[in-house]
């Protein structure tokens, strides 16, 4: 993959020596196989490229196409070449030889500003049109690599990076906090890092949307939403079978083109549906050229005390070892991350993310598998990270919604006492009321829970660490209306829609920045599978039927890996994986220290400004020095409120 970079100067301002090589110089902590600049005048661009792939290896970025008057430099992996070879007539000799950004330059001389339409991939791109004097860029279709970029009157710049780009001195000049970004995450208490895909942490600074092109003209800049998730109407198949073959095909595409690479390829994987199917493809493509495939798994701490109940496990390896001896061709690395903990390296990764961070469960980990895959030469990593949303799809209660909406009454019933036996004896008419309870108007959907039950917004009362007056200040319960945001959590009885508030631009550009600055830091690229925009587009036409049925969730992965995943794996409908399960037992042996760090948040005037310092106080009274007893799910809310509060102080304190 690539770091790139470009500079338009509207006004035909000369680029300077000294700037184009401060913007590149922003790119300097990583390493790169190869480097180009082009600049001609009032424009540059400038390409850092990582090898991966065997095109990339051929890559000559910038590159200029001297007959069609077009410039390009790109940070790609195309994954459906052969199929855009064919459909441009590409003669069969040049195929091989034919690089990415070549590829994509193809694209857009037949298309126009419709290309990305037809590109599958990770990408981000600009290209310079001489001629025309314009300027394009494009982001992949669900944000796998990131494009910043700023724009006024007098000069356009983008990057990969947000740093490079305070290089410009228009941009440096601006330079300050985005009070709104920061409102933004603080109020959320995902892990999600804003509402709006295209703000940053930087106010003069944004960020190209996921599934999003922009075009700049002497007029000025216009976007463009080229793709986003929709149903595109259901398709019906004669048979179960039917299905299941054409689901394996995809999948196993998704999971093919991703593996194109000159290095090792390798899975991040735990023991659940997902990471495993994408594991069990993967090898089964190596083994055709006899090679193994490397898998990586996070186990917990060795001296980690089990605290979870019989339906949940911390150590996934009973499963893991299960799929690699039924696969015959992986070998599996386990790492416990000995001695981390979710404030281990904070300072190094404000630094590669460019912001603050609230993924503190499992970014250490997460960290940890990734070098280790360095270490093993890996070159690209695969995960089944989207799987739930895509492959893995099947919600009993939003099936059994959807059936009462419909008026399917005596299938309903049906599936009630269907999930009644396969789930281990649960009411139906617990089912019944929630399927009842989906049909409801959403505002007494949300007084009954806050009333009567009293659990929905619990998570957002607990983790929304904003200032109560800001968020009043900048509108917050108006700004999750605008962007769909849901603080409640309520479910809906159509699964489409579901999908969609899970599958959604803020929440790709969240992996997107992550994924993209961590490979840019290892050499490592993650790329995912299950995140396919053709496997999302597939998902999104199969009837519901095919992933609920008979009381058995994710029903068509189930039955379409047969034959492919060990049975231990693939009928496992008793026991769930519990990633980060000791993410409070790591941090037993600096809890003075977070307390402390913690209180001094509240006597800081800035941090007081941004955070609510009431709630971090009232969690450091509740916790006190037994965070043990707050470790389970739904009741370590404290904890890591006091974590992600910390967290964002050194970002703070660090930019102040």
């Amino acid at each position: 993959m690539s770091a790139i970079c470009g500079i338009v100067y509207k006004t035909g301002q000369m680029i300077s020596t000294h700037l184009a090589t401060s913007i590149m110089a922003g790119f300097d902590q990583f390493s790169f196989d190869k480097t180009g600049t082009w600049q001609d005048g009032f424009v540059f661009f400038g390409c850092r490229l990582q090898w991966v792939t065997p095109e990339s290896e051929w890559e000559q970025l910038p590159y200029a196409d001297a007959r069609a008057n077009l410039l390009i430099t790109a940070d790609a992996i195309i994954d459906n070449r052969a199929e855009l070879f064919d459909r441009l007539g590409i003669s069969y000799d040049r195929r091989k030889w034919m690089t990415d950004s070549q590829l994509i330059l193809q694209t857009y001389q037949k298309w126009g500003e419709a290309c990305p339409e037809y590109l599958a991939g990770d990408f981000a791109f600009a290209i310079w049109d001489s001629h025309k004097q314009t300027l394009f860029c494009a982001r992949d279709h669900t944000g796998n690599r990131t494009l910043y970029y700023y724009h006024d009157d007098t000069v356009f710049a983008c990057a990969t990076l947000i740093k490079p780009l305070f290089s410009v001195p228009e941009i440096a000049a601006k330079k300050k906090l985005n009070e709104l970004w920061l409102a933004d995450f603080l109020a959320n208490p995902t892990v999600e890092h804003q509402l709006d895909p295209e703000l940053t942490i930087y106010e003069p600074v944004v960020q190209l949307a996921p599934g999003t092109s922009l075009t700049l003209t002497q007029k000025g800049l216009r976007k463009r939403e080229y793709w986003r998730v929709e149903k595109l109407g259901e398709f019906r198949l004669k048979s179960d079978a039917e299905y299941e073959e054409a689901f394996r095909a995809v999948l196993l595409e998704a999971v093919r083109c991703r593996m194109r690479s000159i290095k090792p390829v390798g899975v991040r994987m735990s023991g659940g549906l997902d990471s495993t199917s994408v594991a069990c493809m993967a090898a089964a493509e190596l083994r055709k050229t006899g090679r193994r495939l490397k898998v990586f798994s996070a186990l917990p701490l060795q001296e980690y005390a089990d605290y979870l109940p019989p339906s949940r496990v911390a150590d996934e390896s009973e499963y893991i070892e299960a799929v690699r001896k039924y696969a015959g061709n992986i070998d599996v690395f386990y790492d416990r991350s000995e001695g981390k903990h979710s404030l281990s390296d904070v300072e190094k990764f404000l630094a590669l993310l460019e912001q603050p961070y609230k993924t503190v469960e499992n970014i250490f980990w997460l960290n940890q598998l990734t070098e280790r895959a360095r270490e093993e030469k890996v070159g690209i990593l695969l995960s089944g990270q989207t799987g739930n949303m895509t492959i893995s799809w099947g919600n009993s209660s939003i099936y059994q919604a959807i059936l009462l909406r419909q008026g399917h009454w005596w299938q309903l019933v049906k599936e009630l006492y269907a999930y009644n036996r396969a789930s281990g004896n649960v009411n139906p008419l617990r089912h019944l009321a929630s399927a009842v309870f989906m049909q409801l108007p959403r505002e007494l959907r949300i007084a009954i829970n806050q009333h009567i039950r009293k659990t929905a917004g619990r998570a957002y009362k607990s983790l929304s660490l904003l200032n109560p007056e800001l968020a009043q200040q900048v509108g917050m319960e108006q700004r999750w209306q605008r962007f769909g945001f849901d603080p409640y959590f309520l479910a809906v009885n159509n699964s489409v829609e579901e999908r969609k508030k899970l599958l959604n631009p803020h929440a790709f550009n969240h992996l997107g920045v992550i994924k993209t600055k961590r490979s840019l830091a290892s050499g490592v690229v993650s790329r995912d599978p299950t995140a396919d925009k053709r496997l999302i587009e597939f998902c999104l036409q199969v009837p519901e039927n095919q992933w609920v049925r008979g009381g058995n969730e994710r029903y068509l992965l189930r039955r379409a890996m047969q034959g492919i995943l060990p049975d231990k794996v693939r009928l496992n409908t008793s026991v769930r994986g519990k990633q980060s399960a000791d993410f409070v037992q790591r941090l037993i042996p600096i809890w003075q220290d977070i307390l402390q760090e913690a209180a001094a948040i509240c006597d800081s005037p800035l941090c007081h400004y941004y955070m609510d310092t009431v709630k971090i106080e009232e969690s450091i009274r509740t916790i006190g020095n037994n965070p043990l007893q707050f470790q389970c799910d739904g009741e370590n809310s404290g904890v890591r409120l006091l974590v992600r509060a910390i967290i964002c102080k050194r970002f703070l304190a660090a930019e102040s």
